[in-house]
């Protein structure tokens, strides 16, 4: 299922590494053409925007998204080092 076809997964599970994170609420989207932003997740409890990054397969016939690792992306200083150089 290609990416602009996304909206179509409202109420889709969603699955990661990590378990269960809920339903697909919603996919909004933006820019010209229009092309989805975020997959918005809610477990009843919480919600989660979910990099369309993340999406490793859209399984239609099973109403499930499964997602592939979080990347975490790596910065050159972590918090501790721009406080200590703030204060410098």
């Amino acid at each position: 299922m290609a990416a602009a076809h996304l909206e179509d997964t409202v109420g889709y599970r969603v699955e990661g590494p990590e378990g269960y994170l809920g339903l697909v609420q919603g996919v909004p989207q933006a820019g010209r053409p229009l092309r989805p932003l975020v997959l918005v997740v809610s477990d009843g409890e919480t919600v989660r925007f979910v990099s369309l990054r993340r999406v490793a397969a859209v399984l239609p016939f099973e109403h499930r998204i499964a997602l592939g690792p979080r990347h975490v992306a790596s910065a050159p200083f972590d918090r501790a080092e721009r406080e200590r150089e703030a204060a410098a």
